[in-house]
């Protein structure tokens, strides 16, 4: 009998243990909501499916965690609504400010750098921020709530005053503009412009230049909506994404898509 106990005990406490591996998040009683949004090679969708890097990085987070989580693709401008009204859970490659950490965590896991990209007859004249304001008609184009870095949202904020920004709903949209010469030049990072370069067929067209030398990168976030998830909560989520860091799985999953020069750089934030 005794035997009989030991044994059920122990199978108790492998299976309570395996829970605790498998559950080493809170998922919550309820399928977490998550929003993708258009970006390059972050996020694209081929044949109706969802691909890219932030699909994959959920993927892992799914297997990982054990969590159910349902995904859609969202205007960005509406994802930062919604995670503030407690009408989303979650969101990828979200860039930190003051307005957001009022209503979300944030969870680094990818940085990346914004180039200007310059239509070529523009770009004869413009090597620099300053140089493409001073022209006085040349209009750059924006992605509705899209955070550039502090220095290139500075020089935005002075464009907006001078009603020189033109503002879209999504990066698509924004290469198409750039493409039929309705704006002048935009940011981007290379997983972003390398595909839509070559799927509008305008990198003939368009120069890139480093209109911040200094920048070393804009960290990027897995963000979790307060609403949903607490601070303990938060941070066993961190305690994950650190782990898949250290374990080399976003270099891995960056691989996939960019250079092993460039997937480390992403990687190391």
């Amino acid at each position: 009998m005794f035997k009989k106990a030991t044994w059920f005990g122990l199978l108790l406490a492998s299976l309570f243990s395996s829970v605790a591996i498998a559950g080493s998040v809170n998922c919550g009683t309820k399928p977490i909501s998550l929003a993708f949004f258009d970006f390059g090679l972050f996020y694209f969708t081929q044949d109706g499916q969802g691909m890219g890097i932030s699909p994959d990085v959920v993927d892992e987070l799914i297997k990982r965690t054990g969590c159910k989580i349902i995904s859609q693709e969202v205007p960005r401008a509406r994802t930062w609504s919604d995670l503030a009204t407690g009408h989303l859970d979650m969101t990828v490659d979200g860039i930190l400010n003051d307005e957001r950490k009022g209503f979300g965590w944030f969870l680094p896991y990818n940085k990346i750098k914004n180039y200007a990209l310059v239509r070529k007859e523009v770009a004869a004249s413009v090597h620099s921020p300053q140089d493409f304001r001073d022209q006085g008609t040349f209009v750059f184009g924006v992605v509705r709530s899209f955070n550039h870095g502090e220095k290139l949202e500075q020089w935005l904020d002075n464009m907006r005053i001078e009603k020189r920004v033109e503002e879209s709903a999504d990066i698509e949209v924004l290469f198409n503009k750039l493409m039929l010469g309705r704006i002048d030049a935009m940011f981007a990072p290379p997983a972003v412009y390398r595909k839509f370069l070559s799927d509008f067929n305008i990198k003939d067209d368009v120069e890139i230049q480093d209109w911040a030398p200094s920048d070393e990168g804009i960290i990027a976030s897995l963000v979790l909506a307060k609403n949903r998830f607490s601070d303990a909560d938060a941070k066993d989520w961190k305690r994950l994404i650190l782990e898949m860091r250290n374990d080399g799985t976003f270099k891995r999953i960056f691989s996939r898509y960019l250079s092993e020069e460039d997937a480390s750089w992403m990687a190391d934030f």
